[in-house]
């Protein structure tokens, strides 16, 4: 990587961030023999303690690298670790009833990026000021602090998932179908899909991931994005029904469903479903993949492309405009946590950078600490994080609402019914701002 191109990452990263004796009568002198040693009383052996931890599956972690790290936590700490993973939503369905409610079943719980407007103020997570040493941030992405900073100036959370998005292409593929260079406009990215399908290069364009879940909510607010759109204004008013831009961003993909750009059996792909996709060849563009993607490429037991992967811009309306989605997770310890002080010892392990390293080492996870991207081991691994910067210059994150779990509860139903072709896109959007009424103006 060339040296300024690191140091115009870094600069990029910057901007885009815890004793009973007893006493006996005397007697009259005698003659004794030595008397025996009262053996010592066993001391009962402590028990370990044992928190509960749950955040979801990684998903580039098909190796069970962050498993065992915290295994590694385990033997250095004598802390146990009870590891609840899933996928997102079934966590998410888990923590919110437990968290909301006052419960105290769990020490260290998935704090999503989503979530943080809503639980500033709320007293339902543990203020991490409180625990971690002086300067524990100091050299952590800034934008990734700040995120998960509340009002009162407290951190609340750590990031342990830099989730940025990136657009890749299957370079060789491309060229099959008679291209060199990815498409920089979304009407190129139909063309070119199309033009690969007929030659028989791919199945299909891309294999979007649109089940009705909460990556929906994400995947409508990266369309929005990458059309120029808006979802609310800084007060939380609803744009997303009256802006033009939205309204493209939904009619195209519903479109490209019909046009034969994108994969039908995308409407029941979660992101699992649609990086397989990708990553056996069968999709041409994976427009929101992940940073670990790259990695993934090089295990033939999920992967017929090493070799053929490049990283490129997501493309817009017009040439030279660009957006991606960031979507960190951080871990955090909910307000009635009886083991808080054993709960930061894991945040601090499983946030440090020996581990931060480790991770991005193993599954190519972004760090969170800033100098690792001048790391020579790194850069030496990956040295496609050159091709990173760019994009990290347009990543912007989700809608900041202390409603935003009805907003993706409302939107992705309706969304959904639309690329079912059961709506227009208008009247998904309109059907949206009536289902969320309440909350107009609402931040």
């Amino acid at each position: 990587m060339k040296r300024s191109s690191l140091y115009l990452f870094v600069s990029l990263l910057l901007i885009l961030s815890f004793t009973l004796a007893s006493c006996a009568p005397t007697a009259t002198p005698a003659t004794e023999g030595p008397q025996a040693s009262a053996p010592e009383a066993t001391q009962p052996v402590a028990e370990a303690e044992t928190i509960t931890v749950i955040f979801p599956k990684h998903e580039a972690d098909l190796s069970g690298a962050f498993e065992a790290r915290i295994r590694e936590f385990e033997k250095q700490s004598g802390i146990k670790v009870e590891l609840i993973q899933s996928d997102w939503d079934s966590v998410a369905n888990r923590i919110l009833p437990e968290i909301s409610t006052g419960g105290s079943a769990y020490d260290v719980v998935e704090f999503d990026n989503g979530w943080v407007a809503e639980w500033c103020g709320a007293g339902w997570a543990t203020p991490l000021n409180d625990f971690m040493p002086a300067g524990y941030t100091d050299g952590m992405i800034p934008g990734l602090v700040n995120l998960f900073s509340c009002p009162d100036g407290k951190v609340y959370g750590i990031v342990w998932n830099n989730d940025t998005r990136f657009f890749y292409y299957n370079a060789e593929k491309l060229a099959a179908a008679g291209f060199n260079e990815p498409p920089q406009t979304w009407d190129e990215f139909k063309q070119v899909s199309l033009a690969a399908k007929e030659k028989g290069a791919v199945s299909y364009g891309m294999a979007p991931f649109w089940n009705q879940e909460w990556s929906l909510g994400n995947e409508f607010h990266f369309w929005t994005y990458a059309f120029g759109g808006e979802i609310v204004d800084s007060k939380g008013c609803f744009l997303f029904n009256k802006d033009p831009n939205t309204l493209a961003a939904l009619q195209y993909m519903m479109d490209s469903l019909k046009d034969g750009v994108s994969n039908p059996a995308g409407m029941t792909y979660n992101q699992a479903a649609s990086q397989d996709a990708f990553l056996k060849g069968d999709s041409l563009f994976m427009p929101q993949g992940i940073a670990g993607l790259m990695a993934y490429t090089k295990d033939a037991s999920v992967s017929n492309v090493d070799g053929q992967i490049k990283v490129g811009l997501v493309p817009g309306v017009e040439a030279g405009m660009s957006a991606a989605l960031t979507l960190p997770e951080a871990y955090a310890i909910p307000a009635q946590s009886e083991h808080k002080e054993a709960a930061w010892k894991f945040i601090e392990f499983m946030t440090s950078k020996e581990t931060n390293k480790a991770l991005a080492q193993e599954i190519g996870v972004l760090p969170i600490w800033v100098d690792l991207y001048t790391d020579a081991d790194l850069t030496a691994k990956y040295p496609f994080w050159a091709d990173f910067q760019a994009q990290l210059a347009t990543a912007r994150g989700l809608s900041k609402l202390t409603w935003y779990g009805d907003f993706v509860d409302i939107s992705t139903a309706e969304v959904h019914k639309a690329l079912a072709d059961e709506q227009t896109a208008q009247q998904a959007l309109d059907n949206m701002a009536s289902g969320l009424s309440q909350f107009e103006c609402k931040p």
